[in-house]
């Protein structure tokens, strides 16, 4: 049995571009690849607005293990349901306690290696009334058992100096920092010293001819009278960007990052 493990991490799945270029592409890139584990950031597989039972299925059926969530979770009223029915799904640890739900995870591997991942949201520019994304990330790695060493930490918040925060306030306790939200895939992935990598954004799989993945239009009038409009997602042409991540499951060190980028076809 392998010491190591491959780990693809997806950024936010956008609608049902988005799950469709998951559909094309992440067998073929699980089987080149030999991936072991593949999470994904669900907030915006319902048309940009949350999840469903229904979509959701659609991302587990193409090899995704675990999707974690953001601000908006609870856009699609039935998920406060399907939250607490599947460990499978994650939503961020800091949100309010009598939110349903959990911050973390443990899934396993098709060969028995356990895989952690936790979920928290920003505090800067969010919007939100939840907690400190620090504190819950230390409460998680408190609660996960010690000999589970493979760790993941979805970070769902706007700002680069919130996200490199918790890469840096985690290092040297877990395998991954990396940020969702932005829909904007940064060129920054590193592995410390201590072996913890790092992305301060993992990108959207969505379509990129577009305003984050919704109608240009629509998002350009609202900027430019700021009246409102109601936002659509674009349903084809969707580019999938994703991590890929080497990772010791004896000390949780990551060996191995590079990032993957699928353009729709032509």
């Amino acid at each position: 049995m392998s010491e190591h493990i491959n780990i693809l991490v997806i950024g936010d799945i956008l609608g049902k571009a988005g799950r469709k270029a998951l559909r094309d592409h992440l067998p073929k890139i699980v089987d080149q690849n030999t991936v072991d584990f593949v999470v994904a950031n669900g907030e915006n597989l319902a048309a940009g607005f949350g999840t469903t039972r229904k979509v959701a299925d659609e991302v587990f059926e193409s090899g995704v293990h675990v999707l974690t969530n953001g601000n908006h979770c609870w856009d699609q009223r039935e998920f406060l349901k399907t939250i607490d029915e599947d460990d499978r799904f994650i939503r961020p640890m800091n949100f309010s306690p009598a939110a349903p739900g959990q911050g973390w995870t443990i899934q396993e591997t098709a060969v028995g290696h356990p895989v952690a991942v936790i979920n928290t949201i920003g505090q800067v520019f969010m919007n939100g009334t939840w907690d400190c994304p620090f504190a819950a990330a230390d409460q998680a790695l408190s609660e996960i058992p010690s000999d589970v060493k493979v760790i993941l930490m979805d970070l769902h918040a706007e700002t680069t100096s919130e996200k490199m925060g918790m890469g840096w306030h985690l290092d040297g306790r877990v395998s991954f920092v990396y940020g969702t939200h932005t829909h904007i895939p940064t060129c920054d992935e590193i592995i410390h010293t201590s072996g913890t990598a790092y992305q301060t954004d993992i990108g959207m799989t969505g379509s990129y001819q577009s305003i984050i993945g919704m109608r240009k239009e629509g998002a350009l009038h609202r900027m430019i009278t700021r009246l409102p409009q109601r936002f659509e997602a674009v349903d084809r042409g969707a580019t999938l960007f994703a991590t890929l991540l080497k990772v010791s499951v004896i000390t949780g060190k990551t060996s191995h990052i590079e990032r993957i980028k699928i353009p729709p076809a032509s």
